[in-house]
């Protein structure tokens, strides 16, 4: 099959954004770093890879063609290392890995060996630690004593610091401890300081007797991991508080309901499933690996009938199946348990994006009972034809290996082990031009500064259409949406609408896990979504969430309060092209969270960033030294004149502005502060971006707050398109948002997990 016939066939109508992220992530280079082929290139060699799985040359041309056809019309893509590797002979076609760790310093040490190398190729990863004894278990062969899994966390969370996934993203990890070990108090409390194991998620697995146990208020067991021994007991509902609380505060950790992952596990005599890929919706095997895709369900919303085109996304489904199910077959693993578990079972997991863009075009509020049973009938229909698509495959290729030691060996004979997933899209989303998973809209309005400086307001285009067809468009309008106003507080709204265009902020709780819930009826894996939850909520609210997941059949469910990571870790966008963030979270008083501030600390090896400067007649140097996701951390000022008071007053300064940093003051309200300070020096700078000073200070701050903060003017309170997460990109500066336990970086397409 020649590329250019493929190309030919169907051209690709991709978005600005959408270019922009592939050339900067997905298009191939050459040596000298420079794109050589475009997004049409890049689907046709995707398809070909793919397609080259099938055992005959004609079927070959048959189904890349039709490959290459549905991801340029946008109707499916596949997750981004297939998207990045396919055809091009290194790296991994899989994004999603879960690894075992036995207890044993062999198998701690192999296992951190193989998350290594399946990083470096730009692979997740998910591990159990609840195999690990418990810290001070005495240790027979050593005559010592054991560390525990937060030491062994720690020691991971390094390797994949050490590891550049070949230079598409950092390492992304999610940690798992059940909750009768004895040690999860301090795996609760591991991510606490804003520096421990900032490469993982984290989540408790619960039981169903814990729950029970919650509820009643009685004591729960504590068990050696070795032999099932008592190792003392907690009050299960003060642990399950704990537990909310620490997720009010920081995000982490979520929850997975063990006994119901097992429930639906497909091959139950293979083992038990004890942890889930970073993002959590890829419960897994040892060894295990997934291969994700999404329908972008938008693209078959009927606008003039006002209906889904059902049996096209039936046949879309059809084609993303035997698309993930080669993808198996032509995927390369660093380590051979690898490959022999995938091949056993073939797990495949299509999913969806564009939920929120469907929701819209039907005119149906994301909390109504109309879009939970749309969402009900969706993924029924997905998984039926997933089912469908992966039993004729078993007819016409042969089952997955281990087809008779699974639930499925006197029924239906698929392919593949499981065929649907809900999984973050993250940067595809952004390749498509659709909303994000299952997700609800983030904002409706915010602003995007340029490289050169200028500040833009970027407006959803469906809403502006519907404000038009509504009458009630204006500039003021946008104005005020995209300088922090609600909609649900513009009178001149209709109440329709209002509901229509509700963001996640806006949309109870409840809301947010009855349609997980909705759409996890139908799913094999599990369901990745974000219960978001106002700054204003309380640990109840966190414990409700959990409550509510649990009783409607979630596998796992993740809170995230506005302005939570924020308690840790404060940072800013960069200069360039960063979109406008809202005011940043104080830190909490000890008497709203229980937390005293904490001070975050530079690695003893740390990127810094000088800038020689004059005003007026004196000279000098600004450093920047940077926290490793490229905030700054400390100042220093120096300038010509050592031993004045001028030099020992800009010490001072630098020195309190570097602590204040690193406790997580924000550097946008200490350049409020501190620029437009007068007193001498100051004057005419040569710098262009800032021409004139009223003091060496105002310099000195203007300057940070160029390269590392926010525009204050306009943005100050606008909202970003998602939730901010306190974290900048690596690749441009632009502060990350944060979804489904996804880092993603909107301007440039950087993801942490996606």
């Amino acid at each position: 099959m020649v590329i250019s016939n493929l190309i030919q066939a169907t051209p690709v109508m991709l978005s600005d954004n959408a270019r922009t992220v592939l050339e900067r992530r997905y298009l191939l280079r050459d040596e000298s770093g420079a794109v050589i082929e475009t997004p049409e290139e890049m689907l046709a060699r995707v398809a070909e890879a793919i397609a080259s799985a099938e055992p005959e040359e004609s079927a070959q041309r048959t189904w890349a063609q039709r490959f290459y056809k549905e991801m340029a019309a946008l109707r499916f893509l596949p997750n981004s290392p297939t998207l990045m590797n396919a055809g091009t002979g290194q790296g991994t076609l899989a994004a999603c890995f879960v690894l075992p760790i036995e207890d044993s310093l062999e198998s701690i040490m192999s296992t951190a060996q193989a998350a290594a190398m399946v990083q470096k190729f730009g692979g997740g990863t998910g591990f159990s630690f609840s195999r690990l004894r418990g810290v001070g278990e005495p240790i027979a062969s050593t005559h010592g004593s054991a560390c525990g899994p937060v030491s062994v966390l720690k020691h991971y969370d390094d390797v994949s610091r050490l590891v550049t996934q070949g230079g598409k993203r950092d390492g992304a990890n999610m940690a798992i401890l059940r909750v009768d070990h004895p040690d999860i108090r301090e795996f609760i409390h591991s991510k606490d300081d804003g520096e421990t194991a900032q490469r993982f998620n984290l989540s408790v697995g619960v039981t169903n007797e814990f729950l029970a146990a919650a509820v009643n208020g009685d004591e729960f067991t504590l068990r050696d991991p070795r032999d099932g021994s008592a190792r003392g007991s907690v009050n299960a509902t003060e642990l399950l508080d704990e537990i909310a609380q620490a997720a009010w505060s920081t995000g982490d950790p979520g929850l997975v309901f063990l006994d119901e992952i097992n429930r639906h596990n497909p091959t139950p005599k293979l083992g038990e499933l004890e942890a889930t890929n970073p993002c959590g919706e890829v419960p897994l095997l040892p060894w295990e690996a997934c291969t994700l895709g999404s329908i972008n369900v938008r693209r078959f919303w009927d606008d003039s009938a006002q209906t889904m085109d059902w049996a096209a996304l039936r046949s879309s489904v059809a084609v993303g199946v035997r698309f993930l199910d080669n993808v198996v077959e032509a995927s390369s693993f660093p380590v051979a348990e690898i490959t022999e578990a995938v091949r056993g079972n073939r797990k495949i997991g299509l999913g969806m994006m564009g939920w929120a863009d469907l929701l819209i075009a039907a005119g149906l509020p994301y909390a109504s009972d109309e879009a939970l049973r749309l969402a009900t009938r969706l993924a029924s229909e997905i998984s039926e034809a997933a089912d469908a698509a992966s039993a004729a495959l078993g007819e016409e290729k042969g089952v997955f290996p281990n087809w008779e030691r699974s639930v499925y060996s006197e029924g239906p004979r698929y392919r593949n082990a499981t065929r649907t997933c809900i999984a973050p899209t993250g940067t595809i989303a952004i390749i498509a031009g659709a909303s994000s998973g299952i997700e609800p809209l983030f904002s409706l309005a915010h602003y995007r500064r340029m490289g050169d400086g200028t500040v833009l307001p970027e407006v959803s285009e469906v809403f502006q259409e519907a404000a038009r067809a509504g009458g009630y468009y204006s500039d003021e309008l946008i104005s005020a949406l995209t300088g922090g106003t609600r909609l649900a507080d513009r009178a001149e709204v209709p109440e329709a609408d209002r509901a229509r265009f509700a963001t996640a902020h806006e949309i109870a709780a409840d809301s947010h896990v009855r349609m997980q819930a909705a759409f996890q009826s139908h799913t094999d894996l599990a369901v990745s979504k974000t219960v978001n939850l106002p700054r204003e909520a309380s640990v109840e609210d966190v414990r409700a969430v959990y409550t509510l997941a649990h009783e409607l059949g979630c596998k796992g469910v993740t809170v995230y309060r506005d302005g939570s990571r924020a308690i840790q870790v404060l940072a800013h966008a960069g200069a360039h092209g960063q979109t406008g963030v809202s005011e940043p979270s104080e830190l909490p008083a000890r008497s709203e969270a229980g937390l005293e501030p904490r001070r975050r600390h530079l690695p003893n090896e740390r990127q810094s960033l000088t800038h020689k400067f004059r005003v007026g007649d004196q000279e000098g140097y600004i450093t920047a030294g940077l926290f490793e996701d490229g905030t700054p951390g400390e100042v220093f000022i120096k300038i010509a004149k050592e031993g004045s008071t001028v030099s020992g007053l800009t010490d001072a300064v630098a020195l309190l502005t570097s602590i204040a940093l690193q406790y997580g003051v924000s550097l946008d309200k200490l350049a409020d502060k501190l620029e437009q300070t007068r007193f001498e020096p100051y004057g005419v700078t040569p710098n262009p971006e800032i021409p004139f000073t009223t003091s060496l200070l105002d310099y000195v701050f203007r300057w940070l707050r160029l390269h590392f903060g926010t525009v204050t003017e306009p943005v100050e309170g606008a909202p970003v398109s998602a939730t901010p997460s306190g974290l900048t990109c690596p690749d441009c500066g632009v502060q990350l948002t944060y979804a489904e336990r996804c880092l993603l970086c909107e301007s440039c397409g950087y993801s942490k997990c996606g």
